[in-house]
């Protein structure tokens, strides 16, 4: 029997794909993902993921909302 991935069934992987597909609509999949793995200042310089695995999962969906915001796209 074969050993479930470990990264499509950690909760932290899960998190991250949540954020990417809220971004996904406003700046498309590639843009999506590569946000994810850039330096953001809203993050005290350090990257979504890495934020994510430090446990701080509202600070990353603050800075995704903050790209909707400037999107022009206000949904709370």
């Amino acid at each position: 029997m074969a050993k479930p991935d470990p990264i499509s069934t950690s909760p932290l992987a899960m998190q991250a794909y949540q954020v990417i597909k809220q971004l996904e609509p406003m700046v498309g999949t590639v843009e999506a993902q590569a946000w994810m793995l850039r330096g953001n200042e809203l993050l005290a310089g350090i990257t979504p993921v890495q934020a994510i695995k430090e446990e701080r999962l509202p600070d990353v969906q603050r800075a995704a909302r903050a790209v909707a915001m400037e999107k022009g796209n206000f949904r709370p």
